[in-house]
Parts: C-alpha cells; sequence; structure tokens
C-alpha cells in the first residue's frame, strides 16, 4: 500500500496553500511512527502502510523550515521543482522571500526581484544531505492539459536543467496542478519512470498499469492521523480500484 501526500508550503495560512511549521513538524512526527517513508522506486514492504512525501513548487521556506524539519525526524521527501523559476543565487534577506504569498510567486518578474523560490546552490544543498530528492514539476508550470503547452518541451527541458545542475539523474515528474490528460502523461512517460498528479487514492506500486500515481492532499490539514485512519485509508483505496478499472478500460482520467 502506497501513500503519496501533497505538501506546498510550511507558511501562515495567508501566504497559501501549505501548513504553519508546527503542524508540519506534528506531522512528521506522527509520520515517524505509523509509516514506513519511501522515495519513488524504494521498495514498499507488505502489510505496511509506505508514505512518500512530496512538497510542490520548491518555495525558499522548503529550504530554510521543511529541510531542517526532514533533517530533525530523520525523513525524506521528494522535492517538485518548476526550473523557470530556480535562480543561480540570490542576496534577498531570507525573511522577504519567506513572505512572498503563493499567488505573487510565480507572476511577472517576482521571482527574479524577490526569490521566494528555492535557489540552485540551495537544491544542491538538499540533494547532498540525502534527504531530499529533486522531482521535475515541469519548466514554466503550466496547466499540461492546455492544447498550446509544448509538453515535450516542459518534461525534456526542466529534466535537462535539473540533470545539469543538480549532477544527477531524475526519474520523478510531478503535474503541475496535478493537471493531466492522456497527451501529457504519454510524453511524461517517455522522459520520466514515475508520473505523479492528484487523484486522491492509494497506489498498489510504482507504477500503476497505463495511469500516473496519485497523490492525497497534506495542505491545511491540523492533524495528519485524520489522513491515516481505517474509513479514510479504505475510501483512497476504493478510489484506486476505480481508478484501475478506469485504466483497463482507457478512460483513467
Amino acid at each position: 500500500m502506497l501513500l503519496i501526500l501533497m505538501y506546498h508550503r510550511a507558511a501562515p495560512p495567508h501566504l497559501g496553500l501549505g501548513n504553519p511549521p508546527e503542524v508540519l513538524e506534528s506531522h512528521f512526527a506522527t509520520l515517524r511512527t505509523r509509516a514506513n517513508i519511501v522515495l519513488p522506486g524504494e521498495p514498499l514492504p507488505p502489510r505496511r502502510l509506505n508514505v512518500c512525501l512530496t512538497f510542490d513548487d520548491a518555495y525558499a521556506d522548503f529550504y530554510f523550515r521543511v529541510f531542517p524539519l526532514l533533517k530533525k525526524h530523520s525523513l525524506r521527501a521528494v522535492l517538485a521543482v518548476p526550473t523557470a523559476f530556480i535562480l543561480d543565487g540570490t542576496t534577498r534577506d531570507p525573511e522577504a522571500r519567506l513572505a512572498v504569498p503563493q499567488l505573487a510567486a510565480m507572476q511577472a518578474n517576482t521571482f527574479r526581484e524577490q526569490a521566494p523560490f528555492c535557489t540552485w546552490p540551495e537544491l544542491r544543498e538538499m540533494q547532498s544531505a540525502g534527504c531530499v530528492q529533486m522531482a521535475s514539476h515541469s519548466h514554466h508550470h503550466p496547466d499540461m492539459r492546455r492544447p498550446d503547452t509544448d509538453v515535450d518541451f516542459e518534461c525534456l527541458h526542466s529534466r535537462q536543467l535539473l540533470e545539469t545542475n543538480l549532477g544527477r539523474s531524475v526519474d520523478t515528474f510531478v503535474y503541475p496542478y496535478g493537471s493531466v490528460n492522456a497527451r501529457a502523461h504519454q510524453s511524461v512517460s517517455r522522459h520520466y519512470q514515475y508520473g505523479i498528479r492528484v487523484g486522491a487514492a492509494l497506489n498498489h506500486a510504482w507504477q500503476p498499469r497505463h495511469q500516473p500515481l496519485c497523490r492525497v492532499g497534506a495542505d491545511n490539514v491540523p492533524d495528519i492521523a485524520s489522513r491515516l485512519g481505517i474509513r479514510q485509508l479504505a475510501g483512497f483505496s476504493l478510489k484506486m480500484l476505480g481508478n484501475q478499472l478506469r485504466a483497463a478500460a482507457g478512460k483513467w482520467r
């Protein structure tokens, strides 16, 4: 059984999707004792709740707040990076970077002027620490379902930038907005071993047949135990079964 949790920021609610750092730390403490934490492709022991932690967008608060918590609790996570917004460095004050609202971060030149996302040196530091695995979150963070999105460019260029700047292969793609259709999935499957959407379902393996992996939202969740109860997991399992049936019929969306 594989539960992939989706997170965004570690920040106060007024800044966007996420959880305050103290709530996120309570999540980590609970998950440390109740789940087996895995990264894409790692073995999934049977009769265990295997959990993969994923964080979208690579906001600077991941480096300043989430990264220290991962180290403190001996956990690991996937960080989905939209490469167009990653700078080579910044002299911007950390508190100013952390204060940029989510809705503004990708607008106009905000990412250049205020550096609300991690920088390449910060990404390299976290990767070297061994507790953060980088994934592509596309280059420009578009809706991959739009007919005017160059899905091959978004997949391939982001991977090339990540591998060039981090010196390590990248095998996971996390769909921006969690949005995917057959065209996008075909492109992602050509360039990556694992593709992850939203979907609110469990997964039976790392490579579901003819469909992307599904995630369950964990933002704005005061107590992560609410996602781990028997009833909740049973509901996610039913959704997984529905996804499998739709995939068998060629209608996984």
